[in-house]
């Protein structure tokens, strides 16, 4: 009878250890499925940044662009730089949160002297990605005329 009973005991220890090794690790999976949706609710409430991409498909090398642009919570212009910009490659400015961008106007300087703008332009909110080519205006006026 001894035997017996300390059969069912160790089988009732062996049922409480399974029990309670698969509730500890249901916890832990509770924990990190809980933290994984945290971390995607923050990702997803994270809003975009607005960010507006220089083409120079020209073959005019530009010493500097410059993006200026205002945004809704503040008055003061900022103002961004990238120096020594080469023909036929891309500028990529990041403006911050794509609720705050207002407007921005985007320049090519050489030696000091603007070589082209494109004036103010009114931010997307809802896009939030513009892009800005430059292009030889002797090469289009030569493709306008072939027309």
């Amino acid at each position: 009878m001894r035997f017996s009973s300390f059969k069912r005991t160790a089988s009732v220890m062996v049922a409480c250890l399974a029990v309670l090794t698969a509730t500890q690790a249901s916890g832990h999976a509770a924990e990190a499925r809980a933290a994984s949706m945290t971390a995607r609710g923050a990702a997803v409430r994270q809003e975009k940044n607005y960010q507006v991409e220089v083409e120079n498909f020209s073959s005019q090398a530009f010493d500097e662009i410059a993006l200026a642009f205002t945004r809704n919570s503040t008055p003061v212009t900022q103002i961004l730089h990238q120096f020594n910009v080469p023909a036929s490659s891309v500028v990529t400015f990041d403006l911050g949160p794509c609720s705050d961008v207002k407007q921005y106007a985007v320049s090519g300087l050489v030696g000091g002297e603007r070589k082209f703008t494109t004036g103010d332009v009114d931010a997307d909110p809802v896009g939030c990605d513009d892009i800005v080519t430059i292009r030889d205006t002797g090469a289009l006026a030569m493709h306008r005329n072939t027309r």
